[in-house]
């Protein structure tokens, strides 16, 4: 097969294709699409949605994203015809494609001082013994004078992520989801399972003595471990009844994002069941720890009555399926939503008894770095 220029692939992507990329391979899906709206009020019920839709359409493959919560519907994408390629099919060739946006207004939503009574709240709720912990989110929001540059944005996502995976998807008219998430909730193929959760993390200063000591930090934090360990045992637990052989590192790793450091175990197992699908693993596990909290539904409700605005997409799934029940789903994070000229941000931090306020709100901070940079953009 003759390579392909990743530089020609952007650079013929609309706003209204869809894109997801992994670290080994890239799907895209142009031109004609059949998109649903479906309600996430009930996991069983989606699954059955999704299931009659590819036995309608043929075992086509799906697209979609899945929201955090049941107050947003599920978008779920079948492409009349998508194209595949395996990262040895590319030639990167990309370069930072410089942006001049000009913004009319933005706000951030909760402000610093709401963010840091939201956390010592929640602190509060932990010593209590209400939930071990939770994830707060923070929203930037702005209005851009012209029209959202996204094949730009996702050439900047590329080049600067290469190890993540990059993701748009047209959720309505004048619509997207766009972003680079670090986080692969879980990858099916044939009866391997894979899912490397991600908890604990610093900010990348670029300067190689300076982030070793942090990475020394972070392997020997309390904090961090604490936190790291609460998702990794939340995950073993769900799957424990439908995986063999399931490995993982008992020390957590580095993982280096764009921007971040982060505390990665890569978890691997083999399906017990083969009828279980990629979407039936990835709602087993959805919401997890990483971006709600443990107890799941403690947390969950915390959240909904802390967060002054609703997730929608942001902390829910994006990925894909194929007939075969194999596919990819990663947790919908560093990313917006995209409303005509509207954008919103998200990103969120988790806090454990020993959380310290300014931490937190410079972690979420740096984590708005990936798409704000991408868009050539910095934060008040």
């Amino acid at each position: 097969m003759k390579k392909i220029l990743l530089s020609n692939i952007l650079k013929n992507f609309s706003n209204n294709d869809t894109l997801f990329k992994t670290p080994e391979k890239l799907l895209l899906c142009k031109g004609s699409h059949k998109r649903f709206k479906i309600e996430f009020s009930n996991s069983s019920k989606l699954k059955e949605e999704i299931t009659a839709l590819q036995e309608q359409y043929k075992g086509q493959m799906i697209i979609g994203a899945i929201p955090f919560d049941q107050h947003t519907k599920a978008t779920i994408i079948v492409p009349d015809k998508h194209e595949y390629y395996q990262e040895s099919d590319l030639i990167d060739d990309l370069h930072i494609d410089p942006q001049s946006l000009t913004i009319e207004h933005s706000i951030d939503k909760p402000n610093r001082q709401q963010f840091n009574e939201m956390v010592q709240n929640a602190i509060d709720y932990i010593n209590d013994k209400q939930f071990k912990k939770v994830v707060l989110a923070r929203t930037l929001n702005f209005r851009l004078e012209a029209d959202p540059q996204i094949s730009s944005w996702l050439t900047n996502l590329m080049h600067k992520n290469k190890q993540g995976y990059i993701f748009s998807i047209e959720t309505g008219h004048l619509q997207n989801l766009i972003g680079a998430s670090p986080e692969l909730l879980v990858k099916k193929e044939g009866n391997i399972v894979t899912i490397n959760p991600l908890a604990g993390s610093r900010k990348q200063t670029f300067n190689e003595v300076k982030d070793a000591d942090l990475e020394k930090e972070l392997l020997n934090s309390e904090k961090d471990l604490h936190e790291h360990k609460i998702v990794v045992d939340y995950m073993c637990e769900k799957l424990q009844p439908y995986l063999s052989d399931i490995e993982f590192n008992k020390k957590p790793m580095i993982l280096y994002t764009d921007t971040m450091i982060h505390l990665s175990t890569v978890i691997t197992g083999k399906l017990k069941n083969d009828t279980m699908n990629a979407l039936d693993l990835a709602e087993l596990l959805h919401p997890t720890p990483a971006i709600c909290g443990e107890p799941q539904k403690q947390a969950l409700a915390f959240i909904q009555e802390t967060e002054p605005f609703k997730r929608g997409l942001y902390t829910g799934l994006v990925g894909y399926m194929d007939s075969n029940g194999d596919g990819e789903w990663v947790i919908t994070i560093r990313c917006a939503e995209i409303n005509n000229k509207d954008i919103t941000l998200f990103a969120g931090a988790g806090i454990v008894n020993s959380s310290l306020q300014d931490s937190e709100f410079n972690e979420i901070s740096a984590k708005f770095t990936t798409m704000l940079d991408a868009m050539g953009l910095k934060e008040n």
